[in-house]
């Protein structure tokens, strides 16, 4: 019996008679063919079909039933712990504003309270690591400063976690991210939010506050990690960073570290005078600056947040939009991702789990797509329901 079915209703086991079109040159589809594998089926979505002829004599599976309307969907694990991170960011940006306002009025630090805002940004990290790092990312240039400082806690975290430190190293390098910038509090404000490029004598104004953060750390009895972290985290791996020059192994691990996720999460921050770069875009050009960073610390960096981090939107050649929802096991440039918008049709399409790094994936990332331009889709909805 010879039966019409739209390609959704296509599964494995059911035997393709007719598919009355000619224009596809993939040799694992055609006419007169048993469907043995879901990816032969997305290979057909991919190609446009929506309509085909099955067999069910021959078939070893028959179109499902129509099923009663779905439930509405779940919020997954990445889209309850975005909510709780957007918490963690919102509760922790007053406790670090009043710290640098305490600094600028050249009050003592009191570094009591900030242990409790590492451990919930490191538990946030526990319970889903690209969460918290996905909220960082959207910072508005109004919170820059202190957003940026929690910012970067959470990539120290997940660096240190990469190479292996132990807890309480995780939680110095944790809170050695958050102080790092302190001394900024004692730049003056129109330097700090100027729109435009610092003039030379700005500029070195600004090139102080390593130093001043340093200052205010010894002052309040912080431990010389975290001096350290604050005086050399603009050192450069060749020596020609500030403010000390510093080269390679004279750098501590930690100050190493903090120089990476400090420029990864300016070069993807929006300030006021640039739109900030997407993941790709940051991580493609800080491997091509020679002599900034420790190679090895930043190839760890990377494949520790992932050239398209999950949660991120990318475009595929097949003319889709898709959500990264897992990192690539063999590539990083290969990640598993749910396409769920034509950029042919301009339409939603049924959300689709495409492995790109499957050796059967015809499909590949063409490109970043701008989150912002995204904010409307039901991206929650897009993670659940793929298959």
């Amino acid at each position: 019996m010879i039966k019409q079915i739209t390609v959704d209703e296509l599964r494995p086991g059911m035997f393709i008679h007719k598919l009355e079109v000619w224009w596809i040159k993939d040799k694992r589809i055609r006419n007169q063919m048993l469907v043995t594998d879901p990816r032969q089926i997305a290979i057909l979505r991919n190609e446009g079909i929506q309509r085909l002829w099955i067999d069910l004599n021959r078939s070893v599976q028959a179109p499902a039933k129509p099923s009663a309307a779905k439930e509405p969907v779940a919020r997954t694990p990445f889209f309850q712990e975005l909510d709780q991170a957007q918490q963690i960011f919102q509760q922790g940006k007053t406790q670090v504003m009043a710290m640098f306002n305490e600094a600028r009025l050249g009050h003592r630090l009191n570094l009591a309270g900030t242990l409790d805002l590492v451990d919930e940004i490191a538990g946030s990290i526990r319970r889903e690591p690209t969460a918290l790092l996905s909220v960082a990312r959207l910072k508005n240039h109004d919170d820059y400063t202190y957003l940026h400082s929690m910012a970067v806690c959470g990539l120290m975290i997940t660096l240190g976690q990469q190479l292996g430190l132990d807890d309480k190293q995780v939680r110095r390098v944790g809170m050695g991210g958050l102080l790092h910038d302190v001394g900024k509090a004692a730049v003056p404000l129109e330097i700090l939010n100027k729109p435009g490029k610092l003039s030379d004598e700005e500029f070195e104004v600004m090139r102080q506050h390593p130093v001043v953060g340093a200052q205010m750390l010894m002052e309040a009895d912080a431990d010389a990690d975290l001096l350290d972290i604050a005086l050399h985290h603009h050192e450069k791996y060749d020596g020609s960073g500030y403010p000390h020059r510093l080269k390679e192994e004279e750098i501590s691990l930690y100050s190493r570290m903090a120089t990476v996720c400090d420029v990864y999460d300016a070069l993807t921050s929006t300030r006021v005078y640039r739109k900030g770069w997407t993941p790709a875009e940051a991580m493609h050009n800080m491997l091509n600056w020679r002599g900034h960073f420790d190679q090895q610390l930043l190839h760890i960096f990377v494949r520790a947040i992932g050239i398209y981090p999950v949660g991120s939107l990318v475009r595929l050649a097949s003319g889709r939009v898709a959500l990264v929802v897992k990192a690539g096991e063999q590539s990083l440039l290969k990640p598993v991702v749910h396409a769920f918008w034509s950029l042919h049709a301009q339409r939603e399409v049924r959300p689709e789990r495409v492995d790109l790094g499957d050796s059967f994936c015809t499909d590949s990332i063409v490109g970043a797509e701008e989150s912002a331009l995204w904010k409307n889709a039901d991206l929650n909805r897009v993670w659940a329901l793929a298959s």
